[in-house]
C-alpha cells in the first residue's frame, strides 16, 4: 500500500465556536484568508478518494508554530479542533511528528491535530 503523510493547515481546524479558524477574523488575519481555503479543499479530496490505494494521514499544526522554538520530541495528537488553551508546537517538534507517523503509522485515513503546550 502507497503512503502519503501531509502536512495541513491550522486555519482550517475548528475553533471553539465549531466554525474553521480562518472564519475568525479575531483569531485569523482578514488578509491572508484567501490563502486558507484552498487548503481546506485538501482533506476534503483525500477522504472522497475512500478505501483508496493511497493511506493517508493529515498532521496539522493546531496552534501558533514556533520557528525558533526547540526540538523537544514531545507533541499531542487530537482531533479536528483546536484544543483549548494556548496551543503551540515547534516546527522541530512538528517535524518528529511526521517522521513518527511515516516510520510507524497509527493513523490511517484521517486528519489530526498536533500540539504542544507550554
Amino acid at each position: 500500500m502507497n503512503r502519503l503523510v501531509a502536512v495541513g493547515l491550522g486555519a482550517n481546524l475548528l475553533g471553539a465556536d465549531g466554525r474553521p479558524v480562518m472564519d475568525d477574523p479575531a483569531v485569523f488575519p482578514v488578509e491572508i484568508r484567501p490563502f486558507a481555503p484552498a487548503h481546506t479543499a485538501g482533506p476534503a479530496r483525500l477522504r472522497e478518494r475512500g478505501e483508496g490505494v493511497v493511506d493517508w494521514v493529515m498532521l496539522t499544526p493546531a496552534g501558533f508554530l514556533d520557528h525558533g522554538g526547540e526540538r523537544t520530541g514531545r507533541y499531542r495528537v487530537g482531533g479536528e479542533r483546536v484544543p483549548g488553551g494556548e496551543p503551540r508546537l515547534s516546527y522541530a517538534d512538528l517535524a518528529v511528528a511526521v517522521v513518527d507517523e511515516i516510520e510507524r503509522p497509527v493513523r490511517h485515513r484521517e486528519r489530526v491535530s498536533v500540539f504542544s503546550f507550554r
